[in-house]
This record gives C-alpha cells, sequence and structure tokens, in this order.
C-alpha cells in the first residue's frame, strides 16, 4: 500500500457528495468532498455540509485498503496490522483499552452517493 496510489483513489471521489461510515447502518459523516490533504499519519477530509459549512474530519492511514466503483475501503483490523505474526496479534487483543477509537479493529467505507 503506497500513499499515492490512495492519494489517486481520493481524487476520484473529489466533488462528489460521500458517506463516511463504518457500517452500512452507522454513518460517521456526510458531506461533499472538497479537498483532501496529509498531514501527519493522517488524511484530512474537508466536507462540505447541507448548510454550506467546511468541516474537516481527519481519518488515519490504513492497514489495508481496496478500491471498488464508487467506494473506497479502509482496513484498520488487527488482523491487518499483525500481517500473520501471532504474537503481534496476541498482544493487541490482550491490551486494556481505557477508551477505544472508534475506527478500531473496524474497517470504514468512503462512498459516492
Amino acid at each position: 500500500m503506497k500513499i499515492e496510489s490512495i492519494e489517486n483513489d481520493l481524487t476520484t471521489l473529489l466533488l462528489r457528495d460521500i458517506v463516511i461510515f463504518i457500517n452500512p447502518e452507522k454513518p460517521i459523516k456526510r458531506g461533499k468532498l472538497k479537498l483532501f490533504k496529509v498531514k501527519d499519519f493522517y488524511f484530512c477530509l474537508f466536507l462540505e455540509n447541507e448548510k454550506g459549512d467546511l468541516k474537516v474530519y481527519e481519518i488515519p492511514f490504513p492497514f489495508d485498503n481496496s478500491v471498488g466503483e464508487k467506494h473506497l475501503l479502509f482496513d484498520y483490523t488487527i488482523e491487518k496490522f499483525a500481517r500473520n505474526n501471532d504474537f503481534v496479534h496476541f498482544k493487541t487483543k490482550v491490551l486494556n483499552y481505557k477508551k477505544k477509537n472508534k475506527l478500531y479493529n473496524n474497517v470504514v467505507v468512503l462512498s459516492a452517493v
């Protein structure tokens, strides 16, 4: 996975209405993708909502990604992070989290509407 390939995939979604969701029943953000930039280890997505306000949504680089016709999949699952290393997989499973991120061990979909 290269950052450049993800950037190219994100350019196909520019100026389109998109929905970012974890599961089909749980949308996170919705709006028109106006711009994106890379900031440290995050993609900053500039989304325009129905009122015309520009909001920034930061999403971390995925462990793995895939592309469909009208969507991008960002994989944040532990299995993709561990990459068949049993020790790393075990250690990430037994960590005690006080506060988990909503992207933890999930797949995020950026879908054009």
